[in-house]
């Protein structure tokens, strides 16, 4: 015999003498004590299984099944899971934990009911009611009973139901009615059974508020006593003692694993060094250990000038924040926080006055959304503003809690590290890329751009086009106007040339001066030349403002070639177009030269 069984035959024996009443109502809390050690000491998993095995589900006329709190353990014996659009679906299988220990709550509260019914020889129906998630309202949660087949399971207590109805007042600390006249009906009866005596009493928390109710019914007249009754309000705080350390135990070893969770993230995120990647990793911490609704992960790209974009939204009308572009300005409850840097916690009633925009107030008003829970990320503690943001949403008004903040908040701690690192790497890149005047490419990573894409295009067997540059005259700029304004030319072309071309496919670089690189990827013959000629336009259209009696115009010379997949020299591609840039300008300037065009005597 087990420890646990042990202790149930000491708690049984010790009440059976305690209901003898007279000098025996001492070892109620005895008994009580042992009842509560009992259920403790039952065996439990072992201690290398990590994940909660599926609970079966027994005969729903002997026991009820509904879970008996939800993940807030302040809501101690709430009859409903709420489950959410997403919920953490990591190896920790959160939903199996909680259904474990809501099984191990029907057990004890089973055991009690059994060992109540040998005590009380007497008693007909034993139940206990729990909240139903209306601070008015109990539902049967589980009962015991000799006539098993005529209970109903759907049966509630509410205000004005007669004599049961009296434990939901605050005042009312038991009931015990002894000789109800003509018998008395009582709601959790399929069938018409007349009950001649009652007796209840409250479940309370460790606060005094009511939870539910335990029960005993008879049939006969005068079959309880005050003692039994006094019996029955220590019997129901052992009720919430167990059910209390059940979920309690429950809720930590889910946070213990969440915490697990994020340290192996931590890891990852010291492994990345790409921007995009971070914002990847958020999302999939989050998705794999936050319940929600709807999850939104906001990024400032430029403090500075207060604009940003949704990099990820999932879940209810998700579809109306993707990649939506917002500023500091627009005052939302997601931006609020990027600027303060403080999390938001906000709770909506069912009104649809009530409803406040999330980033403007074109959006559509979603009023199914009841609690909005923002973490702000900062990369730096004493930024003036935060970067990121991680915004959840739920159906449900009690979501997130103590333990959400807590996890998200270290969360961000090390998300923002990272964030910041991974900013600082690119940034570092691209001053080793970037020429600095521009922001194009520099010539050693425009040649390694080119040789990347003549290595697809090889595979795809498809052309690329090579565009050399060269502004006009542009050594009589620098002369007559200053280096200054040299430079303006210089970006303003780059300007026009980035916006001509295909952004994340065609490549563009500033090989050098006055001379730019453009590598047209997957391009017909047609194609090139209609791209070489749309830039050489569109910059003889710029115009520069200096303090002259007219602007200052430009023009450009262009060279082109043809990269066929079976050409394989692309450092001979590039001294083709410069060749033909050559003759472009011997030409007569402000023109596109094919290097076919070229004479082979020229060449």
């Amino acid at each position: 015999m087990s420890v646990s069984e042990i202790l149930f035959v000491v708690a049984g024996a010790l009440l059976g003498l305690a209901f003898q009443g007279g000098m025996f109502l001492f070892l109620i809390p005895f008994a009580v004590v042992a009842f509560s050690l009992a259920i403790m000491n039952r065996p439990s998993l072992p201690s290398n299984t990590s994940v909660i095995p599926v609970i079966k589900k027994g005969d729903k006329r002997s026991t009820a099944l509904s879970p008996v709190v939800t993940p807030d353990i302040r809501n101690e014996f709430m009859n409903t899971v709420k489950v959410e659009s997403n919920e953490p679906n990591s190896s920790l299988r959160v939903n199996q934990v909680w259904e474990r220990a809501n099984s191990d709550v029907d057990k004890a509260f089973g055991d009690i009911l059994r060992c109540l019914k040998v005590l009380m020889p007497q008693a007909n129906t034993l139940t206990i009611f729990t909240n139903g998630g209306n601070v008015n309202e109990f539902r049967l949660r589980t009962f015991q009973s000799d006539f098993p087949n005529i209970i109903d399971m759907g049966a509630k207590i509410t205000e004005n139901m007669g004599i049961l109805s009296k434990l939901l007042r605050p005042e009312v600390n038991r009931i015990l009615e002894g000789d109800l006249l003509v018998g008395k009906r009582l709601p959790y009866y399929i069938e018409n059974r007349m009950i001649r005596s009652l007796v209840g009493v409250p479940l309370l928390d460790r606060d005094g508020r009511r939870l539910g109710a335990l029960m005993v019914d008879s049939l006969h007249p005068n079959a309880f006593t005050d003692a039994e009754a006094h019996a029955l309000m220590y019997i129901s705080q052992a009720m919430y003692t167990v059910s209390f350390k059940s979920f309690v135990s429950a809720q930590n070893y889910i946070e213990q694993q969440q915490f697990s969770t994020l340290y192996r993230y931590q890891r990852k995120f010291f492994q990345t060094m790409s921007v995009k990647d971070i914002y990847k990793q958020m999302f999939e911490y989050v998705k794999e250990n936050m319940p929600f609704d709807r999850l939104t992960i906001l990024a400032l790209d430029d403090p500075k000038k207060g604009v940003g974009h949704v990099v990820y939204c999932v879940g209810m009308d998700s579809e109306q924040f993707t990649n939506k572009k917002f500023t500091l300005s627009d005052k939302g409850l997601f931006v609020m926080p990027l600027m303060n840097k403080r999390p938001i916690l906000r709770v909506f009633n069912s009104g649809f006055a009530d409803y406040v925009p999330r980033l403007n107030d074109s959006e559509k008003r979603n009023m199914e959304l009841r609690q909005l829970f923002v973490m702000p990320v900062a990369s730096e503690p004493d930024s003036k503003v935060a970067e990121l943001a991680i915004c959840l949403e739920s159906r449900f008004t009690n979501r997130y809690q103590d333990h959400e903040k807590k996890l998200l908040k270290a969360f961000a701690g090390v998300a923002g590290f990272a964030y910041a690192r991974a900013c600082q790497f690119e940034k570092g890149k691209d001053l080793a890329t970037r020429d600095p005047l521009t922001g194009l490419m520099n010539r050693g990573a425009l040649r390694e751009s080119m040789r990347t894409e003549k290595i697809r295009a090889e595979r795809q067997k498809t052309n690329i086009g090579v565009l050399m540059m060269d502004i006009d005259h542009f050594k009589k700029v620098n002369d007559t106007y200053g280096h200054p304004v040299g430079d303006q030319v210089i970006k303003g072309i780059a300007n026009v040339i980035s916006n001509e071309i295909r952004k994340d496919i065609d490549i563009v670089g500033r090989y050098g001066g006055e001379e730019f690189v453009v590598g047209l990827v997957d391009v017909t013959p047609e194609g090139m030349i209609e791209t070489a000629e749309r830039i050489r336009k569109s910059v003889g259209k710029l115009e520069f403002p200096i303090l002259k009696p007219e602007p200052l115009r430009v023009t450009v010379s262009i060279g082109a070639y043809l990269v066929t997949p079976e050409f394989t020299d692309m450092k001979k591609a590039v001294s083709n177009a410069d060749q033909a840039l050559y003759k472009a300008k011997e030409g007569g300037r402000n023109r596109v030269v094919q290097f076919e065009d070229i004479e082979p005597a020229a060449v």
